[in-house]
């Protein structure tokens, strides 16, 4: 608050007020807080400027005494105003600097008494954990304390994933909060039995935040291995999308709607095969989800006539990439013929478009100039290892176990040659792209968008893997194993909801949101004469500001006193 003095060209009365800037948005306006009076001349505005001194120390003392906010030093009216009087007028222009001998004694004995003995971060507890409480994990567990050590371990997951005694250690050592490490794992035994409340709350927040988008349904699995070679139930040795062979592997099966927003997950024993999750998980959500008429969007492994029929059976709709390539010698004539396409228009691109019958379901095949450009690249990177593998002998003993290097080749007199043949019939399927549906109404352009949405799942894939490193696992215990891998989803789920929020408002990604909200950080303060400890908040960015803007959250930038029970 400061004083104003105003007036009009044509009158020798003078205004004065007390006016004070607020913060609106990302604005600065100036309101009036108190009218003092009018005056005629200097000596009046002088007196007047005496009272709007006087209210803005009654003004600032009572605001102190109606807030939680502990002032630093206690003050009375009259050394408050005495403070106000002293502060010299405010001039235009670059501040001077401050010099070691205007700084007066009683300030120097002041700081250098205040040391900093930790400097902890608040942004990823004031938005993460605001998320958690949103998607009701906070009602998970009973009890205080197990409720803020899920809430803590779920989002050092986020924050930096490793083991649970390493998060044990930051959450020390960044953010103050202490935690035994075997009270970790006793709250890891009391969540597996609340694994399928879990599910089911993250399911019914994704529906209630945006419940048009809940008709389309993308699902896709993943394998996590262990750093063991031991095998259980759950522990079992299989096909590693890691080429972590030597190792055993859980199967992971995740479906996320359009957005990405997490609406379920099963775990599988290591040598389930993919094709086989689907009919799993489509029966574990019947009975846990009321998933209405969705449509369930896949890639190729779950084409099988299995899960197809089981769909059909159900009532759901679904869009599963196609292996065109193993259609019938009749079928692929007349989808390499151009005869039947016709020009589509997808999105923003040019497309050709045909539409055939495989099994009395719909199969629409896209032909794009992109991803023929795309395929012919790849194709000649292939072609090029292919020549420095066989080098000028032609030696077959590099391609025993080269499936790759074989598609376009071949043996004659033991000298393996490039298959010109080969070659021109891979050629020929550059660009296109098939999808198998049993979606009666619907236009070539609206069935390949849905589909086209299914990178959204695979990046969710990478975020788990990388960002949450959900794998290597290295628990050994069934139950311990169900509960980290609930905490990764839980940790998954809320950052997922985080950049869904904000990207309302702008376009930052999960990494980025990340980075800003570890930056956003508070000195604890201890004047080493009296002992008492103060929480500085310190400076963050404007995109840090724009964060905490989409979730509604006020920044409280003000020094406080700690006050211990």
């Amino acid at each position: 608050m400061f004083i104003r003095v105003t007036g009009t060209p044509n009158s020798p009365r003078r205004a004065v007020k007390v006016v004070e800037s607020i913060r609106d948005g990302f604005r600065v306006k100036q309101v009036i807080v108190q009218h003092i009076g009018i005056a005629s001349d200097e000596s009046e505005i002088d007196k007047l400027k005496q009272l709007g001194q006087e209210f803005i120390a009654h003004e600032q003392l009572r605001r102190e005494d109606t807030t939680r906010q502990l002032p630093l030093f206690d003050e009375t009216l009259k050394e408050r105003l005495e403070v106000i009087q002293n502060q010299p007028a405010k001039k235009r222009g670059r501040k001077p600097l401050t010099r070691l001998e205007d700084i007066s004694d009683s300030d120097t004995g002041m700081i250098k008494n205040v040391v900093e003995e930790q400097r902890i971060v608040d942004g990823l507890h004031d938005i993460g954990g605001h998320v958690f409480s949103q998607l009701g994990y906070d009602k998970i567990l009973s009890g205080k304390k197990n409720i803020e050590l899920l809430r803590d371990i779920v989002l050092m997951r986020i924050a930096n994933p490793g083991s649970k005694f390493k998060a044990q250690r930051l959450l020390a050592n960044r953010f103050s909060r202490t935690h035994d490490l075997d009270a970790i794992y006793r709250m890891m035994d009391k969540l597996f039995p609340k694994i399928g409340e879990i599910k089911a709350k993250t399911f019914q927040r994704a529906q209630q935040l945006i419940p048009e988008t809940i008709d389309i349904l993308f699902f896709d699995c993943t394998t996590l291995y262990f750093e063991s070679t031991d095998t259980d139930d759950l522990r079992r040795f299989g096909y590693s999308k890691d080429h972590r062979f030597n190792t055993t592997q859980v199967v992971l099966a995740l479906a996320t709607n359009s957005d990405g927003l997490p609406l379920g997950y099963e775990l599988f024993e290591g040598n389930k095969a993919e094709v086989g999750t689907l009919l799993a998980c489509l029966n574990s959500w019947k009975n846990q989800f009321n998933i209405g008429s969705v449509c369930f969007v896949a890639d190729r492994a779950m084409m099988s006539e299995a899960n197809l029929a089981a769909l059909d059976a159900s009532g759901y709709q679904y869009v599963v990439a196609a292996k065109l390539r193993s259609m019938s010698q009749e079928l692929k004539s007349d989808i390499l013929s151009g005869e039947n396409y016709g020009a589509t228009l997808i999105g923003d691109e040019l497309a050709w478009t045909g539409e055939f019958s495989w099994k009395k379901r719909r199969l629409i095949v896209s032909y794009k100039k992109s991803r023929a450009k795309r395929d012919a690249i790849q194709r000649e990177q292939v072609l090029n290892k292919i020549n420095k593998t066989l080098g000028s002998e032609g030696n077959t003993q590099k391609l025993i176990t080269n499936q790759g290097v074989k598609k376009y080749t071949k043996t004659d007199d033991s000298k393996t040659v490039m298959d010109e043949v080969k070659i021109a019939e891979d050629m020929a399927w550059d660009g296109l792209h098939g999808v198998i549906t049993n979606i009666k109404e619907a236009s070539h352009a609206t069935i390949i968008s849905r589909y086209a949405r299914l990178w959204k799942i695979e990046e969710s894939f990478r975020l788990n893997k990388h960002t949450l490193s959900m794998r290597p696992i290295f628990h050994f215990k069934t139950e311990r194993i169900h509960a980290h891998i609930a905490i990764c989803y839980m940790a998954f789920a809320v950052l997922r909801h985080m950049e869904y929020i904000v990207n309302l408002t702008q376009k930052i990604s999960p990494q980025f949101i990340l980075e800003e909200l570890m930056e956003v950080q508070s000195s604890i303060l201890k004047d080493t004469v009296t002992g008492k400890q103060y929480r500085m908040p310190g400076r963050f960015s404007q995109t840090a500001s724009k964060i905490y803007k989409a979730f509604n959250i006020v920044k409280d930038r003000h020094i406080k006193a700690i006050v211990t029970q």
